[in-house]
Protein backbone atom coordinates (compact mmCIF):
# COMPACT_ATOMS: atom_id res chain seq x y z
CA UNK A 1 0.00 0.00 0.00
CA UNK A 2 1.56 3.49 -0.91
CA UNK A 3 1.02 5.96 2.24
CA UNK A 4 -0.28 9.02 2.05
CA UNK A 5 3.41 10.57 2.78
CA UNK A 6 4.51 9.17 -0.45
CA UNK A 7 1.52 10.47 -2.38
CA UNK A 8 2.29 13.60 -0.70
CA UNK A 9 5.77 13.53 -2.54
CA UNK A 10 4.98 13.57 -6.16
CA UNK A 11 3.43 17.13 -5.53
CA UNK A 12 7.34 17.49 -5.37
CA UNK A 13 10.06 18.90 -7.33
CA UNK A 14 10.77 15.00 -8.43
CA UNK A 15 9.33 14.71 -11.97
CA UNK A 16 5.77 14.10 -10.21
CA UNK A 17 3.59 12.63 -13.19
CA UNK A 18 6.29 10.14 -14.43
CA UNK A 19 7.05 9.08 -10.93
CA UNK A 20 3.53 7.96 -9.94
CA UNK A 21 2.88 5.96 -13.27
CA UNK A 22 6.01 4.29 -12.04
CA UNK A 23 4.79 3.73 -8.49
CA UNK A 24 1.24 2.63 -9.10
CA UNK A 25 2.48 -0.27 -11.77
CA UNK A 26 5.24 -1.39 -8.33
CA UNK A 27 2.86 -1.69 -6.05
CA UNK A 28 3.77 -5.46 -5.13
CA UNK A 29 7.16 -3.99 -5.30
CA UNK A 30 6.40 -1.29 -2.17
CA UNK A 31 4.23 -3.56 -0.41
CA UNK A 32 7.38 -6.19 0.21
CA UNK A 33 9.07 -3.39 1.50
CA UNK A 34 6.24 -1.48 3.96
CA UNK A 35 7.75 -3.72 6.76
CA UNK A 36 10.69 -2.21 7.19
CA UNK A 37 8.83 1.10 8.04
CA UNK A 38 6.85 0.71 10.67
CA UNK A 39 8.10 4.11 12.17
CA UNK A 40 10.77 6.63 11.72
CA UNK A 41 12.35 5.63 14.97
CA UNK A 42 15.88 4.23 14.54
CA UNK A 43 16.21 0.58 14.91
CA UNK A 44 19.53 0.46 17.04
CA UNK A 45 19.61 -3.01 16.77
CA UNK A 46 20.79 -2.96 13.29
CA UNK A 47 23.83 -0.67 14.51
CA UNK A 48 24.57 -3.03 17.20
CA UNK A 49 27.13 -5.87 15.89
CA UNK A 50 25.39 -8.85 14.48
CA UNK A 51 27.02 -12.29 14.26
CA UNK A 52 27.97 -11.09 10.13
CA UNK A 53 30.03 -8.08 11.26
CA UNK A 54 33.23 -7.05 12.59
CA UNK A 55 32.83 -6.58 16.63
CA UNK A 56 32.39 -2.42 17.16
CA UNK A 57 34.63 -2.88 20.03
CA UNK A 58 37.31 -4.99 21.48
CA UNK A 59 36.40 -8.26 22.09
CA UNK A 60 37.85 -11.90 22.76
CA UNK A 61 36.53 -14.82 20.02
CA UNK A 62 36.20 -18.25 20.95
CA UNK A 63 39.52 -19.20 20.59
CA UNK A 64 40.59 -16.32 23.27
CA UNK A 65 41.98 -14.20 20.59
CA UNK A 66 41.20 -10.06 20.66
CA UNK A 67 39.51 -8.88 17.50
CA UNK A 68 40.07 -5.95 16.04
CA UNK A 69 38.14 -2.99 16.63
CA UNK A 70 35.94 -1.43 13.79
CA UNK A 71 32.47 -0.25 12.38
CA UNK A 72 32.83 -1.88 9.39
CA UNK A 73 30.41 -4.58 8.32
CA UNK A 74 32.35 -7.02 5.76
CA UNK A 75 29.12 -7.17 3.64
CA UNK A 76 29.26 -3.72 3.27
CA UNK A 77 32.81 -4.16 1.83
CA UNK A 78 31.81 -7.31 -0.26
CA UNK A 79 29.55 -4.50 -2.15
CA UNK A 80 32.06 -1.69 -2.74
CA UNK A 81 34.38 -4.27 -3.88
CA UNK A 82 32.12 -5.31 -6.91
CA UNK A 83 31.68 -1.59 -7.51
CA UNK A 84 35.80 -1.37 -8.76
CA UNK A 85 35.51 -0.91 -12.38
CA UNK A 86 32.46 1.90 -11.85
CA UNK A 87 33.95 4.61 -9.74
CA UNK A 88 35.21 6.46 -13.12
CA UNK A 89 32.32 5.97 -14.95
CA UNK A 90 30.50 9.30 -15.11
CA UNK A 91 27.34 7.99 -16.82
CA UNK A 92 27.02 4.77 -14.25
CA UNK A 93 25.33 3.91 -11.53
CA UNK A 94 27.74 6.00 -9.40
CA UNK A 95 26.95 8.96 -11.80
CA UNK A 96 24.99 10.84 -8.69
CA UNK A 97 28.40 10.75 -6.50
CA UNK A 98 30.42 12.67 -9.38
CA UNK A 99 27.74 15.29 -9.83
CA UNK A 100 27.75 15.71 -5.73
CA UNK A 101 30.91 17.13 -6.15
CA UNK A 102 29.20 20.21 -7.31
CA UNK A 103 27.92 21.14 -4.10
CA UNK A 104 30.43 19.06 -1.44
CA UNK A 105 33.94 20.31 -3.26
CA UNK A 106 32.83 24.20 -2.84
CA UNK A 107 31.52 23.73 0.21
CA UNK A 108 34.94 22.13 1.85
CA UNK A 109 36.63 24.40 0.20
CA UNK A 110 35.10 27.32 1.41
CA UNK A 111 34.60 26.18 5.27
CA UNK A 112 38.45 25.51 4.84
CA UNK A 113 39.22 28.88 3.53
CA UNK A 114 37.02 31.10 5.78
CA UNK A 115 38.36 29.06 8.96
CA UNK A 116 41.89 29.48 8.19
CA UNK A 117 42.29 32.73 6.62
CA UNK A 118 43.59 31.67 3.56
CA UNK A 119 44.22 34.25 0.82
CA UNK A 120 45.65 31.56 -2.05
CA UNK A 121 43.48 31.69 -5.02
CA UNK A 122 45.02 28.96 -7.54
CA UNK A 123 45.37 26.55 -4.80
CA UNK A 124 43.64 27.46 -1.89
CA UNK A 125 44.13 24.14 0.07
CA UNK A 126 47.71 23.75 -0.09
CA UNK A 127 49.47 23.76 2.98
CA UNK A 128 46.27 21.64 4.63
CA UNK A 129 46.33 18.07 5.30
CA UNK A 130 43.08 15.61 4.91
CA UNK A 131 42.11 12.56 5.10
CA UNK A 132 38.83 11.54 2.69
CA UNK A 133 37.18 8.36 4.45
CA UNK A 134 35.77 5.88 2.54
CA UNK A 135 37.13 7.39 -0.36
CA UNK A 136 35.73 4.77 -2.77
CA UNK A 137 37.44 5.26 -5.98
CA UNK A 138 38.79 8.48 -5.63
CA UNK A 139 35.77 10.91 -6.61
CA UNK A 140 36.08 13.33 -3.89
CA UNK A 141 39.66 12.61 -3.08
CA UNK A 142 41.11 14.07 -6.39
CA UNK A 143 39.27 17.54 -6.56
CA UNK A 144 40.56 18.25 -3.22
CA UNK A 145 44.57 17.31 -4.18
CA UNK A 146 43.89 19.46 -7.07
CA UNK A 147 43.02 22.20 -4.96
CA UNK A 148 45.96 21.68 -3.36
CA UNK A 149 45.88 19.87 -0.26
CA UNK A 150 47.71 16.71 1.00
CA UNK A 151 45.06 14.04 0.52
CA UNK A 152 44.84 10.90 1.91
CA UNK A 153 42.35 8.67 0.67
CA UNK A 154 40.97 5.71 3.25
CA UNK A 155 38.66 3.27 2.22
CA UNK A 156 37.82 -0.12 3.78
CA UNK A 157 37.75 -1.78 0.43
CA UNK A 158 40.98 -2.91 -1.21
CA UNK A 159 39.40 -3.29 -4.46
CA UNK A 160 38.43 0.64 -4.22
CA UNK A 161 41.20 1.60 -3.36
CA UNK A 162 43.22 -0.34 -6.19
CA UNK A 163 40.91 1.43 -8.55
CA UNK A 164 41.60 4.55 -7.19
CA UNK A 165 45.40 4.52 -7.00
CA UNK A 166 45.08 3.56 -11.37
CA UNK A 167 43.13 6.60 -11.83
CA UNK A 168 45.49 8.30 -9.99
CA UNK A 169 48.50 6.90 -11.71
CA UNK A 170 46.91 8.56 -15.08
CA UNK A 171 47.54 12.22 -13.55
CA UNK A 172 50.95 12.79 -12.95
CA UNK A 173 49.93 15.97 -11.17
CA UNK A 174 48.78 14.31 -7.99
CA UNK A 175 51.61 12.21 -6.93
CA UNK A 176 52.70 14.28 -4.29
CA UNK A 177 49.65 15.82 -3.32
CA UNK A 178 47.43 12.35 -3.22
CA UNK A 179 47.71 8.97 -2.11
CA UNK A 180 45.23 6.08 -0.92
CA UNK A 181 45.10 3.73 1.82
CA UNK A 182 43.02 0.32 2.44
CA UNK A 183 42.18 0.39 6.13
CA UNK A 184 39.45 2.25 8.74
CA UNK A 185 39.65 4.87 10.98
CA UNK A 186 39.95 2.47 13.81
CA UNK A 187 43.20 1.37 12.40
CA UNK A 188 44.64 4.90 11.78
CA UNK A 189 43.80 5.76 15.41
CA UNK A 190 45.38 2.28 17.02
CA UNK A 191 48.78 2.81 14.82
CA UNK A 192 51.55 3.19 16.56
CA UNK A 193 52.44 6.59 14.64
CA UNK A 194 49.09 8.38 14.37
CA UNK A 195 49.09 11.49 11.87
CA UNK A 196 46.67 14.20 12.63
CA UNK A 197 44.22 16.36 10.07
CA UNK A 198 43.07 19.69 9.37
CA UNK A 199 39.99 17.92 8.10
CA UNK A 200 38.45 14.82 7.98
CA UNK A 201 35.93 14.17 5.20
CA UNK A 202 33.41 11.02 5.27
CA UNK A 203 30.94 11.83 2.14
CA UNK A 204 28.23 9.00 1.99
CA UNK A 205 29.83 6.90 4.48
CA UNK A 206 28.49 7.07 8.07
CA UNK A 207 25.06 5.16 6.27
CA UNK A 208 27.17 2.18 6.30
CA UNK A 209 28.57 1.31 8.94
CA UNK A 210 27.65 -0.67 12.05
CA UNK A 211 28.80 1.25 15.21
CA UNK A 212 28.37 4.76 14.53
CA UNK A 213 29.78 5.76 18.10
CA UNK A 214 32.90 4.23 17.18
CA UNK A 215 33.03 5.73 13.53
CA UNK A 216 32.56 9.14 14.96
CA UNK A 217 34.90 8.86 17.83
CA UNK A 218 37.62 7.57 16.23
CA UNK A 219 37.13 9.98 13.05
CA UNK A 220 37.24 13.08 15.90
CA UNK A 221 40.51 11.29 17.34
CA UNK A 222 41.91 11.66 13.84
CA UNK A 223 41.55 15.56 13.72
CA UNK A 224 43.71 18.41 15.12
CA UNK A 225 42.47 20.88 17.52
CA UNK A 226 40.56 22.97 15.86
CA UNK A 227 40.16 21.08 12.75
CA UNK A 228 36.97 20.21 10.52
CA UNK A 229 35.03 17.34 9.76
CA UNK A 230 32.80 16.89 7.01
CA UNK A 231 30.03 14.90 6.53
CA UNK A 232 27.47 14.11 3.89
CA UNK A 233 25.07 11.51 4.40
CA UNK A 234 20.99 10.29 4.29
CA UNK A 235 18.25 10.97 7.56
CA UNK A 236 15.89 8.44 8.28
CA UNK A 237 12.74 9.94 7.67
CA UNK A 238 9.75 7.81 5.28
CA UNK A 239 10.75 10.27 2.62
CA UNK A 240 14.19 9.06 2.23
CA UNK A 241 12.92 5.23 2.80
CA UNK A 242 10.69 5.48 -0.68
CA UNK A 243 12.92 7.58 -2.45
CA UNK A 244 16.45 6.68 -1.22
CA UNK A 245 15.58 3.21 -1.46
CA UNK A 246 12.32 1.87 -3.35
CA UNK A 247 12.56 4.45 -5.74
CA UNK A 248 16.72 4.91 -6.08
CA UNK A 249 17.80 0.81 -5.84
CA UNK A 250 14.08 -0.38 -7.09
CA UNK A 251 12.86 1.80 -9.24
CA UNK A 252 14.61 4.66 -11.05
CA UNK A 253 17.97 2.20 -10.59
CA UNK A 254 20.44 5.22 -10.00
CA UNK A 255 22.40 3.07 -7.74
CA UNK A 256 22.91 -0.63 -7.61
CA UNK A 257 20.02 -2.78 -5.46
CA UNK A 258 20.92 -3.34 -1.96
CA UNK A 259 23.42 -0.06 -1.42
CA UNK A 260 21.14 0.97 1.09
CA UNK A 261 20.02 -0.05 4.62
CA UNK A 262 17.21 2.34 5.91
CA UNK A 263 17.64 1.19 9.80
CA UNK A 264 21.20 2.66 8.97
CA UNK A 265 20.34 6.20 7.90
CA UNK A 266 21.23 8.70 10.78
CA UNK A 267 19.26 11.53 11.69
CA UNK A 268 21.26 14.80 12.01
CA UNK A 269 20.39 14.82 15.61
CA UNK A 270 21.89 11.47 16.13
CA UNK A 271 25.08 12.78 14.38
CA UNK A 272 25.12 16.04 16.15
CA UNK A 273 24.79 14.44 19.55
CA UNK A 274 28.15 11.69 18.94
CA UNK A 275 29.98 15.21 17.77
CA UNK A 276 29.63 16.70 20.93
CA UNK A 277 30.51 13.48 23.06
CA UNK A 278 33.65 13.79 21.17
CA UNK A 279 34.06 17.34 22.04
CA UNK A 280 33.27 18.28 18.32
CA UNK A 281 30.86 21.48 17.89
CA UNK A 282 28.36 21.26 14.70
CA UNK A 283 29.03 24.39 13.30
CA UNK A 284 26.44 24.27 9.63
CA UNK A 285 23.98 21.70 8.95
CA UNK A 286 22.02 22.41 5.24
CA UNK A 287 20.04 20.10 3.15
CA UNK A 288 20.85 18.56 -0.03
CA UNK A 289 18.32 17.22 -2.88
CA UNK A 290 19.38 15.23 -6.08
CA UNK A 291 16.99 14.98 -9.19
CA UNK A 292 18.10 11.84 -10.41
CA UNK A 293 16.09 12.52 -13.88
CA UNK A 294 18.97 15.70 -13.78
CA UNK A 295 21.28 14.01 -12.51
CA UNK A 296 21.33 17.27 -10.41
CA UNK A 297 22.42 17.86 -6.94
CA UNK A 298 20.85 21.46 -4.88
CA UNK A 299 21.02 23.22 -1.79
CA UNK A 300 17.68 22.99 0.00
CA UNK A 301 15.98 24.01 3.50
CA UNK A 302 15.04 20.66 4.07
CA UNK A 303 17.05 18.02 5.79
CA UNK A 304 14.20 15.62 4.85
CA UNK A 305 16.57 13.27 2.91
CA UNK A 306 20.20 14.39 2.44
CA UNK A 307 22.72 16.77 4.70
CA UNK A 308 25.28 18.24 4.90
CA UNK A 309 27.39 18.52 8.34
CA UNK A 310 30.23 20.83 9.33
CA UNK A 311 31.37 20.97 12.68
CA UNK A 312 35.08 21.94 14.54
CA UNK A 313 37.02 20.24 17.20
CA UNK A 314 37.41 22.05 20.55
CA UNK A 315 40.61 23.98 20.33
CA UNK A 316 43.18 23.19 22.96
CA UNK A 317 43.05 25.73 25.57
Amino acid sequence: MISLSLTKMHACKLCGRMFRVVLRSNRALLSRFNGVLDSTGRNTSVRSCSSTAYPSSDSVNESGTKQKKTSINPEEVKKFNALASKWWDTKGELKGLHSMNRLRVPMIRDTLVKHHSISKKSRPLEGLRILDVGCGGGILSVPLAKLGAQVTGLDASEEAVKAATAHMARDPSLKDTLTFTHGTVEDLVASEVRDYYDALVASEVIEHVDALDDFVGSSCDLVKPGGSLFFTTINRTTQSYYLAVIAAEYIVGVVPRGTHNWNKFVKPEELKDELKANNCHPRLIHGMFYNPFLNRWNWTGSTEMNYALHAIKEPEL
